[in-house]
């Protein structure tokens, strides 16, 4: 069998798949919404999937983005739903959120809202935990395959810190999960928003540092912040910010 090697020297973003998490109201599904609109004037299908439980659509009511919208309210749901969207050819496809899909995954396995039980379940419990483990893996994989551009959004929690010692803010998921799945992205940022006297401030940070969990799958970091401009704009300075990274121009 003939094997081709691939070039380590490409700088191109054309498969990307990002993790922004932060508080509830920071604008995460107002950034969804202006990822695709700066996708589909690019001249590509795009797709937004709500998961349920989060219903954050009315953030996207004034983008123009049409109907490119669809809900899974199961686990089933959204693997089939995936498959469809590969069909689509997308360029672009935002999933609402990603600890809404765990809750999908719980309901999966126990047909309601908890946790693995040791007391219940004995042994079989920390089994339970890998399942529930490799399921959200895999739905972010699915997403990966349906769109070459993949952006996920998530709450914000404070989780052990296994480096530093202490608590650290990561994605909304329990206990180490949160670590594993940032490494199926990317890029994984932080979106802090602050009021100021004149408006908000929104700025995106993918920087290394001790107080929240981030990633840069890029041989040159991007070590500042990146400002989120009002309305619309903030995908097109994330990406910029990522490209200047990649090509080192920045």
């Amino acid at each position: 069998m003939s094997r081709q090697p691939f070039d380590l020297n490409l700088t191109s973003l054309d498969t990307l798949a990002v993790l922004i998490y932060g508080p509830y109201g920071c604008g995460k599904t107002h950034l969804q919404g202006d990822f695709l609109r700066w996708a589909a004037k690019q001249g590509g299908a795009v797709a937004f999937l709500n998961i349920r439980g989060e219903d954050g659509m009315s953030s996207l009511g004034a983008m123009g983005l049409g109907k490119v919208g669809y809900t899974a309210d199961t686990m089933e749901e959204y693997e089939s739903l995936l498959g469809d969207l590969r069909n689509l050819h997308l360029a672009a496809l935002a999933v609402d959120s990603l600890p809404a899909v765990y809750e999908l995954a719980l309901i999966q396995k126990y047909q309601t809202l908890r946790y693995p039980d040791p007391k219940r379940e004995g042994d079989a419990a920390r089994a339970h935990w890998g399942q529930l483990s490799m399921s959200v893996k895999n739905a972010i994989l699915l997403s990966r395959q349906a769109a070459p551009l993949v952006f996920w959004v998530s709450a914000w929690d404070q989780s052990d810190d296994d480096v530093g010692g202490g608590k650290g803010i990561t994605p909304n998921l329990p206990g180490k999960l949160a670590q594993e799945v940032a490494g199926r992205f990317d890029f994984v940022g932080y979106l802090k928003a602050e009021a100021l006297v004149n408006g908000v401030q929104r700025t995106v940070s993918f920087a290394p540092n001790s107080r929240y969990l981030v990633r840069q799958r890029i041989a040159r970091s991007i070590n500042h912040a990146i400002a989120i401009p009002e309305n619309t704009g903030g995908w097109e300075a994330i990406f910029t910010a990522m490209t200047h990274a990649l090509k080192g121009t920045g």
